[in-house]
């Protein structure tokens, strides 16, 4: 075929990719921006990447400091009553074409519009209680995604309780921090027999209660009660007993806002992360209640301002098969370091442009095929994001999973290199493309286009 001819098929496509999608996982919550009155840039790098402010936010259980009447209704005559003004509610629409390379197809194209719709609620109960619920709908089939109560700053230290249907890896690399997922990487691995169940998945939310802590932080509990601020003239507000208000908040012409000269502590990661979890097994009887037998554990340190490397172990109960109890662990390290000249994403909120992420796992199964077999398996992972323009992100990620007895690996792929361009019409409004070259040889090939917003 000729170039000619290539670029007479090749063009007709791109069109339609302008108007289509591939899906992504996202917890990106556009009520925050109607609530503070800003931009989304203030907590992501690129939705639905967060940036430093956006991580600490969330850890502080959606609080940042001076807001705890911030969005809410306050009635005198019940001090105990604390109403949100308006509902915390926002939406994500993902479009997708795909063109992927299977052994039965050599090109199968796929087309859906309105393929995933997410509906998140999320925002502050009462001061230091805090909460978040995902609703999503996919091919028909309803479902709930995570779903997490936070109680924040116990015994007014930064320590916080959290219970729900939670995300194991949201303190590590998860999807706050991968720009784009594909669904095939180390942390969505899954060994089970056809039929018999995917096993322990890092990626996906698991029901039950966790506890972490925060030692070194720049973020303290007296900064989010609006007790501790920086800068001359927030020491005279707060020596004049006149309410701190968030940071980040100013309007043009509002003196009663105000600025803050000195580096926003919001802006910064420091000191040490830990966390211990304990979660419901996944069982496939009927017959059989899920019962807390899987274990997760955590360590980061944070360094530079805005990155982070970390440990963690993970422990996992599946029964397959017959019933036959498999259990899983695994564990590792994994990093996020961000580096460049900063460049502006909105007016007054800058970034680093590069942000270099990994980590490597490795595990083992003592019966996932109910085969008897104990199965073994490591792998690691390396992704670059870069931050063109204000605008625009483009990532090349690698991925590679290795082990004895991996024929029952879900997903198939093992050995991959993945490329992304996204450019953003609006805050809230991306296009994009990705191409996933399958380095095995089955060569199932990826490529696909995305079409998301959000309100």
């Amino acid at each position: 075929m000729s170039m000619i001819k290539k670029a007479a098929w090749v063009l007709p496509v791109l069109f339609v990719a302008i108007v289509t999608g591939i899906p992504t996982k996202s917890h990106s919550i556009p009520y925050f921006a109607r609530k503070y009155k800003t931009t989304c840039s203030r907590c992501h790098m690129a939705v639905p990447k967060l940036n430093t402010f956006g991580k600490n936010f969330q850890l502080h259980g959606y609080q940042q400091p001076g807001d705890k009447e911030v969005g809410k209704i306050v009635y005198p005559e019940d001090p105990n009553l604390l109403v949100i003004e308006q509902p915390p509610i926002g939406f994500l629409v993902e479009n997708n074409l795909t063109a992927d390379k299977t052994p039965a197809n050599k090109t199968a194209v796929n087309l859906a519009s309105s393929n995933v719709f997410h509906l998140f609620a999320s925002d502050t109960i009462a001061p230091d209680l805090g909460f978040f619920g995902e609703l999503s709908n996919q091919g028909g089939v309803t479902d709930i995604g995570k779903v997490s109560l936070i109680a924040a700053h116990l015994g007014n230290q930064n320590v916080f309780f959290n219970v729900g249907n939670l995300d194991l890896l949201e303190h590590g690399v998860s999807e706050h921090d991968l720009y784009g997922r594909s669904g095939y990487g180390i942390q969505d691995l899954g060994l089970s027999s056809p039929g018999v169940g995917q096993g322990y998945v890092l990626s996906a939310q698991h029901m039950g209660a966790r506890i972490y802590g925060l030692i070194g932080s720049a973020v303290t509990p007296d900064l989010i009660h609006g007790k501790q601020t920086g800068g001359e003239e927030g020491k005279a507000k707060k020596a004049e007993n006149q309410p701190i208000r968030p940071l980040r908040m100013q309007k043009k012409g509002d003196d009663d806002m105000v600025e803050h000269e000195e580096a926003d502590p919001m802006d910064q990661l420091k000191g040490f992360l830990w966390e211990v979890g304990m979660y419901n097994s996944t069982n496939l009887s009927p017959s059989q209640a899920p019962n807390p037998s899987d274990y997760s554990g955590r360590i980061n340190m944070y360094v530079n301002g805005d990155s982070f490397i970390g440990i963690a172990g993970y422990s996992g109960l599946m029964n397959v098969g017959t019933g036959v109890a498999n259990r899983y662990r695994m564990g590792g390290p994994d990093f996020s370091y961000y580096f460049g000249k900063p460049i502006e994403k909105s007016k007054g909120m800058k970034v680093k442009p590069f942000n270099l992420l990994g980590g490597y796992i490795t595990g083992v199964a003592d019966n996932p095929n109910d085969d008897g077999k104990q199965v073994s398996w490591n792998g690691y992972f390396l992704e670059l994001n870069y931050a063109l323009t204000a605008r625009s992100m483009c990532f090349l990620r690698y991925d590679k999973v290795h082990g004895d007895n991996l024929t029952s690996l879900t997903p198939t792929i093992t050995d991959a290199l993945t490329a992304n361009y996204t450019y953003y019409l609006r805050t809230n409004f991306w296009l994009g493309v990705e191409y996933t070259q399958d380095l095995t040889s089955a060569k199932q090939n990826m490529l696909g286009v995305l079409f998301n917003f959000g309100f």
